[in-house]
């Protein structure tokens, strides 16, 4: 992945945390998280490597966050 790609993948993931914390509805917050996970993924991932940083990342949503 050229360098450009992974500045961009990792400009995306902190936009997408950002609107997660900004977000009120559940399923809204989950799925900006998980965005995240994969824009980071793309960043930092191999490319034939598991991906730990989307599951990580859904961990990471706040309880009183999550969708039920």
């Amino acid at each position: 992945m050229s360098m450009s790609d992974q500045e961009y993948c990792f400009m995306r993931a902190e936009a997408e945390l950002k609107m997660a914390q900004r977000s009120q509805q559940p399923a809204a917050v989950q799925a900006h998280y998980t965005l995240a996970g994969y824009y980071l993924d793309r960043a930092y991932g191999e490319p034939h490597q598991p991906r730990p940083a989307t599951n990580s990342i859904r961990q990471d949503v706040p309880p009183e966050k999550r969708q039920h």
